[in-house]
């Protein structure tokens, strides 16, 4: 049974809970049975690359806290009449962030078993957004006087609550989340990035409609997980990868 060990979210004006400890003021790396965890090699500042695929019918989770169970995201999309393409090109868009920023690249498949992070709407809806992420476990004990500084993730799951209304873009209303802002921050999760402050990065806990590029704390924390930009093998170029020229001349 797979054992998913730490809830993230992002939420509106909500306290948020630290999981790590502070590499900087401006970012946090996710730390969990006292490691950091990354994907790839588990030594920081090393390349990755990270397969995602979307959730194409209902799966279930065992170990996982909010996205324990997960279906697939067409009845929210059009709950809030987004075309399923339009959902694409964010969801594309939010991993070229990602990409632009460090060594990280990320496959798009249509294979969810071989993915290594999966994209849903919650079976049992609460919250807005929530991401789970399993490490590698070898060598674990209850009581690890010496645990290893990195160990390499194994599954991340995002999930979004299909009862709330979504949108693409700002337009003040905070009620209503932008697909692009909360999967960027999902994935920020979901590659080793904890919250570092309630605002001001995009990484922070609180959702605002101040800015939809990584800031500088992101893109610090990203490189200390994955090195710098270009690190990761010319190979390694995803198809989501497409949308990341615009990715980066947000509106």
């Amino acid at each position: 049974m797979r054992a998913f060990a730490v809830l993230a979210m992002l939420a509106a004006g909500l306290a948020g809970a630290c999981y790590g400890a502070a590499a900087s003021d401006e970012f946090l790396l996710l730390r969990l049975d006292g490691s950091y965890v990354k994907w790839g090699t588990p030594r920081l500042g090393t390349p990755a690359q990270v397969r995602f695929a979307f959730i194409s019918e209902p799966m279930g989770f065992p170990g996982a806290i909010n996205c324990g169970a997960m279906v697939p995201i067409e009845p929210l999309l059009d709950a809030s009449r987004i075309e399923r393409e339009r959902f694409h090109q964010e969801v594309a868009a939010a991993f070229g962030l990602w990409e632009a920023a460090a060594g990280v690249r990320f496959l798009e498949s249509a294979d969810t078993g071989v993915a290594d992070i999966l994209i849903g709407a919650q079976a049992n809806p609460r919250g807005f957004a929530f991401t789970n992420v399993d490490h590698d476990r070898a060598g674990l004990t209850p009581v690890s006087a010496r645990p290893a500084q990195v160990r390499r993730i194994e599954k991340s799951l995002i999930c979004l609550n299909p009862t709330k209304l979504w949108k693409i873009g700002f337009d003040g209303n905070l009620d209503v989340y932008d697909v692009r802002y909360t999967i960027a921050h999902e994935v920020g999760h979901a590659i080793g990035l904890d919250h570092p402050s309630p605002s001001g990065e995009l990484m922070s806990f609180r959702y605002t409609e101040d800015f939809r590029a990584l800031q500088p704390g992101d893109i610090a924390g990203a490189v200390a997980l994955y090195g710098e930009t270009g690190a990761a093998s010319a190979g390694a170029s995803a198809k989501s990868s497409a949308g990341a020229g615009s990715a980066v001349a947000l509106h």
